[in-house]
């Protein structure tokens, strides 16, 4: 099985990696704000999208979400419940925003993107227990709702 989890130098990533065996795209293998990049990349049959911080890199996704069976992507509750009274950058609330709009219309037709809600994440064990949980849902999830999954809690969240 092939799986490429994109972000792959963050510290979601890096805390992946003690869980999952895939290829582990950062900026220097994969810039998901090049067409070229994008449109270049073979397919894989699981696909773990971790990558932020430029909100250019949306203008790819649907494109990167061609390229996989099965595709998680993690959000966060800033873009998904537009939370901007914290203190936080705009770009990533409007980055993640924007990703959640392009997963839920690609799942209009292709049913086989999950956004993953990870909770609030900063220090390496938070890090290290969200990758955890999920490498012992992702092989055997089925899709059934376009909504986000809260891992944390268990439970699904809308839009």
């Amino acid at each position: 099985m092939k799986i490429l989890v994109t972000g792959g130098h963050g510290n979601l990533a890096n805390s992946l990696k003690n869980y999952i065996d895939g290829d582990f795209y950062g900026k220097d293998m994969l810039d998901l704000t090049n067409f070229n990049s994008v449109s270049n990349l073979q397919n894989y049959d699981i696909i773990i999208h971790t990558a932020k911080k430029n909100t250019k890199i949306n203008d790819n996704l649907p494109m990167l979400f061609s390229k996989g069976k099965k595709i998680f992507a993690f959000t966060s509750k800033q873009g998904t419940f537009m939370n901007w009274r914290e203190p936080a950058d705009v770009n990533y609330g409007l980055e993640k925003l924007v990703l959640n709009f392009i997963a839920y219309r690609h799942n209009m037709s292709k049913h086989n993107i999950q956004l993953i809600e990870p909770g609030h994440m900063e220090t390496n064990e938070q890090y290290d227990s969200i990758a955890k949980k999920f490498s012992e849902i992702f092989l055997g999830w089925k899709f059934e709702k376009n909504m986000i999954y809260d891992i944390n809690q268990n439970r699904y969240i809308p839009y």
